[in-house]
């Protein structure tokens, strides 16, 4: 009896999925046959944007002058590969006429396009490539360029490589994770930078906002092409998306073309703050002040009474803790008031004190405001911290 109910209910939650996923299939299917019966439009659209791709990866390689023409050659070198790499899909899949090889060049430049994007990024901050940089990140290129051509001309793996195939999928995707870990690197890298360049002075909008863009289409990108199987988004979207991506970068550069020409593409924005051999002194004299003499425990101390004690304006110690301790200073006077606090808490000879002696301790005013900046700081009040470490 339970069987047969448990069976009724199976089969009643089957039917029910199919009233669902019935619809959604078909719609899938109608898109796709009606995207299909488009192939010339598509394809000459893609061309389009291959196409100007193209000529504008080959107007930048000879394009500024100094460090502005070797920044501009990065990126045409990126453009053309990526310009290339849209055309193998274009032809692949649109007029359904490409040989082996050039499959299998896809994948290769899958691989190269993280290296090179990386290199244009080291650029533009005008910092010098690292030692055997080309050798050494074009080398998985490499090694899968010959062993598809030796799985292709020597070895019966000829159908590993072929396209929807479990193993090209595979290798697919993972051509496109190293792809990916090249723009997190890249984003991770120019991020710490842009800070620096920030902190000295300079203005850094318009460069934070191209290499935002710029990672951006290509995350979307990678993302289109991870779904090989669904050949709508990697054989129809990406390509058309690139089209509009190229338009997109003309129009960047036709706006600001300036950034194509200059000897340097940073600008002076307002005066910083801070110099930079006023940083490491203000570290010390912080971490002196904050933690060797506990100065957050003057529940009175405030960004004007702290700046007067070390000798600074509040200005420019408002700008220090903002960029880099990357807090406010409120959130960053709690932050050694709440850790001392801890230390209270782990205590035996605080043990019989209340959690609002423990409060006034650390510098706070109230119990409140200790609560809240506790649970953010440690994630949860100092009650359930209390409990927690009597536990264990």
């Amino acid at each position: 009896m339970v069987i047969d109910r448990f069976g009724a209910c199976l089969s009643f939650l089957g039917a029910k999925m199919q009233l669902v996923f019935d619809p959604v299939y078909l719609i899938y299917k109608s898109i796709s046959t009606t995207m299909y019966q488009f192939d010339s439009l598509f394809a000459a659209l893609s061309g389009l944007g291959i196409a100007n791709g193209i000529l504008f990866g080959l107007y930048l390689l000879r394009k500024g002058q100094g460090e502005a023409q070797t920044t501009n050659q990065y990126l045409g070198y990126f453009m053309l590969l990526l310009s290339l790499r849209f055309a193998i899909t274009t032809i692949s899949y649109f007029y359904r006429s490409a040989e082996w090889y050039v499959v299998d060049v896809g994948l290769v430049l899958n691989l190269a396009l993280g290296p090179c994007f990386l290199a244009y990024v080291y650029s533009v901050f005008r910092a010098p490539l690292p030692t055997f940089f080309w050798q050494k990140h074009f080398l998985p290129a490499i090694c899968l360029g010959a062993l598809a051509l030796l799985a292709r001309t020597v070895l019966p793996l000829g159908t590993f490589f072929e396209p929807f195939k479990n193993g090209w999928f595979m290798t697919n995707q993972l051509t496109l994770l190293h792809w990916i870990l090249y723009l997190v690197y890249a984003y991770r890298w120019s991020k710490l930078r842009l800070v620096e360049k920030k902190a000295q002075g300079w203005s850094v909008q318009k460069i934070q906002e191209w290499l935002s863009g710029l990672l951006l289409f290509m995350g979307i990108l990678i993302l289109g092409y991870s779904f090989n199987n669904a050949k709508v988004l990697c054989v129809i979207f990406c390509p058309l998306f690139y089209t509009i991506i190229v338009y997109l970068i003309l129009a960047y550069f036709i706006k600001n073309y300036t950034l194509l020409q200059k000897t340097q593409v940073w600008e002076k924005g307002k005066p910083s703050a801070i110099k930079p051999e006023q940083i490491s002194q203000l570290k010390v004299q912080l971490q002196r002040l904050m933690e060797e003499e506990q100065g957050f425990r003057d529940s009175e101390l405030s960004l004007d009474k702290l700046a007067q004690q070390i000798g600074s304006s509040s200005h420019a110690l408002s700008h220090y803790i903002n960029t880099y301790e990357g807090c406010n200073f409120p959130d960053w006077l709690n932050r050694f008031r709440v850790e001392y606090a801890c230390q209270l808490l782990l205590d035996p000879q605080y043990a019989q004190l209340k959690i609002a002696a423990l409060a006034f301790e650390s510098g706070f005013n109230t119990l409140s405001v200790f609560n809240g900046a506790f649970k953010k700081v440690v994630g949860c009040t100092p009650s359930e911290f209390r409990k927690q470490m009597l536990n264990c």
